[in-house]
């Protein structure tokens, strides 16, 4: 039926298998390749490994980039679909990049903007500013160095889940063309009708989509993913809901997981849901 690399980018804010980086081993732990070749689809594992001068957290995070945006290329031009398993989400950079389309969306679901720069932050927090970068808004010079790397349309994105925004995020989220859809939005009108207006935007602009999904964009009720949990979240049914109607409506043409620190998830709860959302993914690319 089809056929899946899983690009497993094992850092955390530069650093190799800590934190967040122990992730991509926990759920495959989980037989996550099992359970996704389970129908018919073929797996392939690909790992990246970045290496640099110096090892600054900044200089091997854009390496990491160009590793995972090469990656997404590569499977692209041999049938594959991929799925980035990365500890943070500036890897959703690269794996946008990757998709060599020039008319793409983006769906980013996340807990939080990720919309700072350097010039708004108050903490420097490098992953705190994924989102921003995918759009353009910062770091323009070093994201040109990322294979296929454009900034892309405000108007092709949809922020999803985002309740914990830092003051100037929620400023210039709220001044962008960047569409948010809240959990309470998902919760009161269900995943298809909060998406349809977006969706429908997006409408004979994009011939493909990118999924992102920031694990702490779920209710650590639910799911605890990290850190950074912030109540209140999606259900699990919601963004597997979500997903598959997209599915329907475009190509789903890559995708992505992070930001999951199994040292939260003592029970394996959030493994579970995260190979799930695997599954959905594939599901939703092979929909269309």
């Amino acid at each position: 039926m089809g056929n899946v690399d899983l690009i497993v980018c094992p850092y955390d804010l530069g650093r190799r298998d800590w934190r967040c980086g122990l992730w991509p081993a926990r759920i495959l732990q989980q037989d996550a390749i099992g359970r996704v070749s389970a129908n018919g689809v073929d797996v392939r594992l690909v790992e990246i490994e970045a290496q640099v001068s110096y090892e600054s957290e900044t200089e091997l995070v854009f390496e990491a980039n160009r590793k995972i945006s090469d990656s997404v290329t590569q499977a692209l031009k041999v049938g594959h679909f991929p799925l980035v398993l990365g500890g943070n989400c500036c890897t959703a950079v690269g794996g946008v990049s990757g998709m060599t389309g020039s008319r793409k969306g983006v769906v980013w679901f996340d807990a939080h903007g990720d919309f700072c720069t350097p010039e708004t932050t108050d903490t420097g927090f490098l992953d705190g500013m994924g989102f921003a970068m995918m759009v353009g808004r910062c770091w323009g010079n070093v994201l040109s160095t990322i294979p296929g790397y454009s900034a892309v349309p405000e108007m092709a994105v949809a922020l999803v889940g985002a309740r914990d925004l830092d003051p100037w995020e929620d400023h210039d989220l709220a001044a962008s063309r960047i569409t948010r859809i809240n959990v309470d939005e998902v919760r009161s009108k269900g995943s298809k009708a909060a998406f349809d207006p977006f969706l429908e935007t997006l409408e004979n602009k994009v011939d493909e989509i990118y999924l992102h999904v920031d694990l702490d964009a779920l209710d650590p009720m639910e799911a605890p993913a990290n850190h950074y949990n912030a109540a209140n979240g999606l259900h699990a049914d919601e963004v597997l809901e979500a997903i598959a109607y997209i599915g329907e409506r475009f190509r789903v043409n890559g995708g992505g997981l992070s930001s999951y620190d199994p040292s939260y998830d003592p029970e394996g709860k959030t493994a579970e849901v995260a190979v799930g959302i695997l599954e959905a993914m594939v599901s939703a690319h092979l929909a269309h």
